[in-house]
């Protein structure tokens, strides 16, 4: 959602020259014994102008002089106020809350909607006129308090999907931890979400890319091919074509063996990522994450350092030097000083001893 553009919304609708959102978190337990000891804490804040610096003033300093914090102090239940309903309009004219805060955004008939949002946290929406301007009436309060409880379910939901989008990022990881690169495409091949993973594949350059926020095969047959497998499975291909995944090889030139990419509908990121009407999962298998890998338990009790280790992994995988030297980013050299290093300190001469020793089948 955003706030911004809604929120100017707002304050066309209600002649405002500011309206604003803010959830801020507070105690329960001090709430009830001192209310006004509680200084709010902005958990966040939405507003239909660009004054990050009064938002700021706000909660370091002007809170305090608040004229609704008196009256209101932190809400245990809803209430909808306007600045003549907590104070005498010419005695806030002349106090230092307007002067030197409300003043500079031309904010003098100002109004309140304050609720519990939860047991941690309460909403504050803000709706302020100018001093040429009438204060709210009766009719108008009415529509700010209904606005209020749309604005508190529009929060709660966004608050749903965000913690919808933490687990997907979580999951999206979790598959990175088991050597397999995930992105969240649309019919186009735009991403919209890449884990760890994929952004390392990419960064290689070695056979895809992601150019301009798309998942790009070198290969042109590669990339007609994924083009085909988002369209099937979007449902824009052939209404005979076999269900299930579809998968595209995608070949490397500075590694014998290629990727191959599965290609599957999700429909999750529909509900939190709006502009992409249409999503796909794509993961990659990186052959180089399937490669035998010495533990550090291991590599400690034989006295192997990182680096040597790292470098038998390779050699028990059956990759040349010149292979491990790239996939390392090494010197050809290094892996051959780290090779002789790891023969000598396991007296052996030749791959098969070592992927005995290491008991790693090659």
């Amino acid at each position: 959602m955003d706030w911004h553009d809604a929120l100017r919304k707002v304050a066309y609708a209600f002649d405002a020259a500011c309206a604003a959102v803010a959830v801020e978190r507070s105690n329960v337990t001090q709430v009830r014994c001192d209310p006004l000891s509680v200084a709010p804490t902005p958990e966040a804040v939405h507003t239909s102008l660009q004054t990050r610096d009064i938002e700021q003033l706000y909660y370091d300093r002007y809170h305090r002089l608040d004229p609704f914090r008196a009256k209101v102090g932190v809400a245990l239940t809803p209430s909808v106020l306007r600045m003549h309903d907590v104070c005498d309009a010419a005695e806030f004219a002349r106090g230092a809350y307007y002067q030197e805060l409300c003043r500079r955004i031309d904010c003098f008939h100002l109004g309140r909607f304050t609720s519990r949002f939860d047991a941690d946290t309460q909403l504050r929406i803000v709706i302020n006129r100018s001093r040429k301007s009438e204060p709210l009436d009766d009719r108008e309060m009415t529509l700010f308090r209904a606005l209020g409880g749309h604005v508190a379910r529009a929060l709660r939901i966004q608050r749903q999907v965000t913690r919808m989008g933490a687990t997907l990022l979580a999951a999206l990881e979790a598959l990175g931890r088991n050597g397999r690169a995930a992105f969240l495409v649309d019919r186009n091949a735009r991403i919209s979400h890449m884990n760890a993973k994929a952004e390392a594949i990419c960064a290689l350059g070695d056979g895809l890319t992601a150019r301009h926020g798309r998942l790009l095969p070198h290969a042109s047959q590669a990339q007609k091919q994924l083009r085909a497998a988002l369209s099937l499975q979007l449902g824009e291909g052939p209404k005979t074509a076999p269900r299930g995944p579809t998968f595209v090889v995608i070949h490397r030139s500075c590694a014998p063996m290629p990727y191959v990419a599965e290609v599957t509908p999700f429909a999750f990121d529909v509900f939190w990522s709006t502009p992409i009407a249409a999503t796909a999962l794509v993961t990659i298998d990186d052959p180089d994450s399937q490669r035998p890998v010495v533990s550090e338990r291991v590599a400690a009790a034989l006295s192997l350092t990182r680096s040597e280790a790292r470098v038998a992994g390779f050699l028990v995988g059956g990759r040349s030097e010149r292979e491990i030297a790239e996939a390392l980013a090494v010197s050809l050299n290094t892996v051959k000083t780290h090779r002789k290093r790891i023969y000598a300190k396991l007296g052996v001469t030749r791959r098969a001893e070592l992927a005995a020793i290491l008991n790693v089948r090659s």
